[in-house]
């Protein structure tokens, strides 16, 4: 009981610094924002990886690192309407040197499965962390994006709470043996109590709070499943330990990834 005490404290605490942190840099301009974005996106990168390295993948990291700064300079340069084909150029010639490279080595074995593994964390952190960027370049943008981060913290504070107060029923044991029912119906409650206290932010009807609250909790809900499938498959537990009561960046932003992208084409449809 003590345990499940100092680590709600932990989680509590880290939550809260969190929010100001948000508040703090989200009202900076574009590119210091971007240099924020990109290094939870290298931090996670590094977890991933280290994650597929236990269970015996070399990923090339200096690979996987270039490809994510190059999904998330690419959204800054698309905001800004400069001319990135020159970066295309060398990241598409970087691609295929690190192809060749593979002709020297050893152990052939591997090759297909580290190179999978090298674009899939580039997409993962790079590519959907980049519409974080995107939603802070909406009008109004900024307070957009501290209500996604609100909605999305609320879905997995709610979860937390009402899955160790009252959770009976496991939800995907194969998958997280702690997770509940119980605690994914607490994650969509206070999601969606949490999109309708923002709604002059939002500024969206009665039904469009409604389901971006349901959706968004939903979508949060399955990238802290994915993430857990990742950990799962490597026998661990966290993905680090750098966020006292969370863990690693991947345990802290996994459900960010997933709602990030869908929380910005779902304003887009609604007011483009």
């Amino acid at each position: 009981m003590e345990e499940k005490y100092n680590n709600f404290l932990k989680r509590t605490v880290t939550i809260i610094l969190g929010v100001l942190l948000a508040f703090l840099t989200i009202f900076w301009k574009e590119f210091p924002f971007s240099i924020i974005i990109i290094i939870i996106a290298l931090l996670g990168l590094k977890e991933l990886y280290s994650i597929a390295q236990k269970r015996g993948y070399r990923p090339a990291y200096i690979l996987g690192s270039i490809l994510t700064l190059y999904f998330i300079m690419i959204t800054v340069y698309d905001i800004h309407c400069f001319n990135y084909y020159i970066e295309n150029i060398l990241v598409t010639f970087l691609i295929i040197l690190t192809f060749i490279f593979q002709l020297f080595k050893k152990d052939f074995s591997k090759v297909l499965a580290e190179i999978s593994i090298t674009i899939f964390g580039s997409i993962y952190l790079g590519y959907f962390l980049s519409f974080i960027l995107k939603i802070k370049d909406l009008p109004n943008g900024n307070y957009y994006l501290i209500s996604l981060l609100i909605i999305t913290w609320a879905n997995d504070s709610g979860a937390y709470l009402v899955g160790t107060k009252f959770g009976k029923n496991k939800l995907l044991p194969r998958i997280s043996p702690n997770k509940t029912i119980e605690g994914s119906i607490g994650g969509i409650i206070f999601s969606i109590a949490g999109t309708f206290a923002l709604k002059n932010w939002l500024n969206l009807t009665f039904n469009e709070l409604l389901f971006l609250g349901l959706i968004i909790s939903i979508m949060a809900q399955l990238g802290d499943l994915f993430e857990s499938v990742l950990k799962r498959g490597s026998g661990i537990k966290d993905s680090g330990n750098l966020i006292p009561g969370q863990g690693g960046i991947l345990d802290c932003f996994d459900s960010l990834i997933f709602t990030a992208p869908v929380f910005y084409y779902y304003i887009i449809f609604l007011t483009g």
